[in-house]
C-alpha cells in the first residue's frame, strides 16, 4: 500500500506547487495529511492572500481543469484556485489570514490530535462516515457526539481539549 500523503507531497514537489506559492506561506492541509482521505479527496493547500497572489495562481492556468473563483468561507473572503495534477485534484484557498490561523488548518490540527488520542478504530470509523457521504468535519462531529454546526463545534471541542 502506498502512502498517499507522500505521493501527493512528491507530486506537489515535482510540479513545484509549494515552491511557486512559497511567498504566501502555503500549508498542505485537509484529510490527506492526517490519513482520513478517500480516493477522490482533493489536495488542499491554504495560503495567505496578498496582492501578488492572483498572478502566481494564474501560473497554474496551463493545468487541466484550472478555475479561479472568489467565495466567502467561514465569513472570510477567499480566492480559490482549482486544477488537476495527473489524477489528483488540487484546491488552493487563499485568505487574508495567516495560514496557521485559518479554519482549515485549525480543523486539521484538532482532528490530528483526536485521531492520535482515539486510535485506528476511530480513524476507520471516520472513513466509513466519509464513504457514506459525510465530509470530514461532519464525520468527526457525529462520532464525537457534537451538536450544532460541525465546523464550529469541532473548533469548540478542540479549544476545550
Amino acid at each position: 500500500m502506498t502512502n498517499r500523503f507522500s505521493d501527493c507531497t512528491s507530486l506537489l514537489k515535482d510540479h513545484k506547487v509549494l515552491e511557486t506559492l512559497s511567498e504566501f506561506s502555503p500549508e498542505f492541509v485537509g484529510s490527506i495529511p492526517i490519513g482520513v482521505d478517500l480516493p477522490q479527496s482533493d489536495i488542499d493547500i491554504i495560503c495567505e492572500l496578498r496582492p501578488s497572489i492572483l498572478k502566481v495562481l494564474e501560473s497554474f492556468s496551463s493545468y487541466p481543469g484550472f478555475q479561479l473563483s472568489e467565495k466567502i468561507l467561514g465569513n472570510v473572503s477567499s480566492i480559490i484556485c482549482r486544477f488537476r495534477l495527473g489524477s489528483e485534484k488540487v484546491e488552493i484557498v487563499t485568505q487574508n489570514i495567516s495560514p496557521q490561523k485559518q479554519i482549515a488548518y485549525q480543523h486539521m490540527i484538532i482532528e490530528e490530535k483526536i485521531l492520535k488520542d482515539k486510535g485506528e478504530t476511530f480513524r476507520l470509523s471516520i472513513l466509513e462516515k466519509k464513504k457514506e457521504g459525510k465530509n470530514t468535519e461532519a464525520a468527526f462531529a457525529e462520532l464525537l457526539g457534537l451538536e450544532g454546526d460541525p465546523y464550529s463545534s469541532l473548533l469548540e471541542y478542540g479549544e476545550k481539549k
